[in-house]
């Protein structure tokens, strides 16, 4: 397996640039999909069937239910794309990726503006909201698992977690940058949205001109092993890493909401705030990437174990915030245990498989948390109409016996290759 040193430092700067215009462009859609859903009147809608006596008004829940049906897409196009990678190749794969998603976000802020501008409206809006978004979502789901398995190509055991890390730390440079942009809503809601999607076009050119494939042979006729899900030589670690994303998607997607209603804004004032905060928590989570997990030399799995109450603690502040102060404290918090507990599960599993399974496995890798945002914002917006603070002392209380599972784990034996 050829070594790190073996990528051109233009080579990394590509993998990292396509990482962190895929978590650009996914935080501009956390930052603004509350405020523009409300705007467009998609917490309005009311299903109602009066022969069967059905009435039921979703409100918030039918807003984050478009990043719930979305990141379905993402769970089964992650696992298809790394498959694909396993036998076409990587740079290919993350060409599709980087491509559909800008591509796909122009379609998707086109139907946005005809929404805001009067000419959908209702279910027609929303159905039309939904399958573009699910379409961008199923090529955008090509660039992580490739990319992860092109860094995972090019290491070796005793790298990897740094390399996959820094991999990490390039997605939440993204992920800071996307908030920004969403400061450009002062021009309007799809501001952003081109913005990004213009970002991701060029990063996805410069990888079609000079980006080289990975070091490993590929032969698109061979057949690819198709990797399960409960697969026991490293479902744990998928299991683990859906519990917390599904925590993170219920508290992520609602807080946009708890910004506008719990501290009386406007929507281009909690969009904004919403914003401030999604950046305290990406940086908290780039410091604890950079600065923590790539100077760890204990097991991969100590990871979980001390990030997980960081993750924990800063739920707890945002459920009992009474101002801006402590929610993002709350942010930046949950932030750093991220930061240290996600390379953790991540990298535990690529130890667990053959080289030949790398692209499988960086497709299950990452559709676990894209399952996560399934189940989580559908929980959160039931929870939220409930009552706000209760989903985030959910998400808390919830985490408290996996964090006491994840110390009662025997540290697996890593493999010497």
């Amino acid at each position: 397996m050829p070594s790190q040193q073996a990528m051109s430092i233009r080579t990394v700067s590509l993998l990292y640039l396509s990482i962190m215009a895929i978590g650009t462009g996914q935080t501009v859609v956390f930052a603004i999909l509350p405020m523009l859903g409300r705007e467009l009147a998609l917490d309005q809608l009311i299903i109602s069937i009066s022969w069967l006596d059905i009435y039921y008004a979703p409100k918030e829940q039918a807003i984050t239910a478009l990043t719930a049906f979305t990141s379905l897409a993402f769970f089964f196009g992650a696992r298809y794309w790394g498959r694909r990678s396993d036998g076409m190749g990587r740079k290919p794969v993350i060409i599709i990726g980087l491509m559909g998603y800008a591509l796909g976000t122009y379609v998707f802020s086109a139907v946005g503006y005809l929404g805001l501008a009067g000419v959908l409206s209702g279910f027609i809006l929303y159905g039309v909201f939904m399958l573009t978004r699910v379409a961008l979502v199923l090529l955008m789901s090509a660039a992580l698992p490739s990319t992860s398995a092109y860094i995972v190509d090019a290491t070796s055991v005793a790298q990897r977690t740094a390399s996959l890390s820094k991999l990490a730390a390039a997605s939440q440079i993204g992920t800071m940058i996307g908030p920004a942009f969403a400061w450009f809503v002062i021009y309007g809601f799809l501001a952003p949205l081109y913005i990004q999607a213009t970002f991701t076009l060029l990063v996805g050119i410069a990888v079609y001109l000079w980006l080289p494939e990975s070091n490993r042979s590929f032969d698109s006729k061979a057949p690819v092993k198709k990797l399960r899900f409960f697969d026991p030589r490293y479902r744990k670690f998928l299991i683990i890493g859906l519990i917390i994303y599904t925590m993170l998607g219920m508290v992520q997607m609602t807080l946009g909401f708890y910004f506008e209603d719990h501290l009386g804004l406007s929507r281009e004032e909690a969009a904004m705030q919403f914003s401030l905060a999604l950046v305290a928590s990406s940086s908290a989570m780039l410091c604890a990437q950079l600065f923590v997990v790539q100077r760890w030399k204990w097991h991969p799995m100590r990871l979980l174990q001390c990030g997980l109450p960081f993750v924990i603690a800063g739920y707890f502040c945002i459920a009992s915030a009474t101002g801006n102060n402590l929610l993002m404290l709350g942010m930046a918090l949950f932030g750093f245990g991220m930061g240290v507990t996600t390379p953790g599960f991540s990298v535990m599993a690529t130890f667990m498989v053959s080289a030949e399974e790398q692209g499988s496995l960086a497709g299950l890798n990452t559709s676990a948390p894209a399952l996560g945002f399934v189940f989580g914002p559908l929980l959160g917006g039931y929870l939220y109409g409930i009552s706000p603070t209760m989903t985030y002392w959910s998400a808390a209380i919830i985490l408290v016996p996996m964090w006491f599972y994840v110390l009662s784990l025997k540290l697996p034996e890593l493999p010497h290759r």
